[in-house]
């Protein structure tokens, strides 16, 4: 949810706590604009019980929402990692020309294994390591 900085709250005359991410309103942030909500509220004409219930299971939707794109974006980068690997195997027995991504150095050869390295693979070709982006061409080893 997103919440604009300028302005603040008619209750309290102090501006709402935002977290680093995009000015979204945590679940603390929200209990607390309830309990100023409530403190301040009209005695003559308080706040009825069904609209402080609506804010809660709107509240309740949004956070979920946000749970569930968190979960989301970490499962996009798991499925991108296996396919990395995936793309790395596939490669295995095949003849590789790689360009040393520092050294510029030029080198070939069959991929004879794949090791992981920080969550990232990387192909063995005549024992050194390389990464997928290094491969310029690739044969199959005959």
């Amino acid at each position: 949810m997103y919440v604009a900085k300028t302005g603040t709250s008619g209750y309290t005359g102090n501006e709402v706590n935002m977290t680093d991410q995009g000015n979204q309103l945590d679940k603390h942030d929200f209990l607390r604009l309830l309990t100023t909500q409530l403190k301040y509220q009209d005695p003559m004409n308080p706040i009825k019980d069904q609209d402080f219930i609506a804010q809660l299971a709107q509240f309740t939707a949004l956070e979920q929402t946000q749970n569930l794109a968190h979960t989301m974006e970490k499962f996009m980068q798991e499925q991108e990692r296996i396919g990395l690997i995936g793309q790395a195997t596939s490669l295995l027995g095949k003849e590789v020309v790689v360009v040393n991504a520092d050294t510029e150095e030029i080198g070939s050869g069959p991929v004879s294994a794949i090791r992981i390295a920080d969550g990232v693979p990387q192909l063995v070709v005549n024992g050194q390591a390389y990464f997928l982006w290094e491969v310029q061409a690739i044969t199959t080893a005959n």
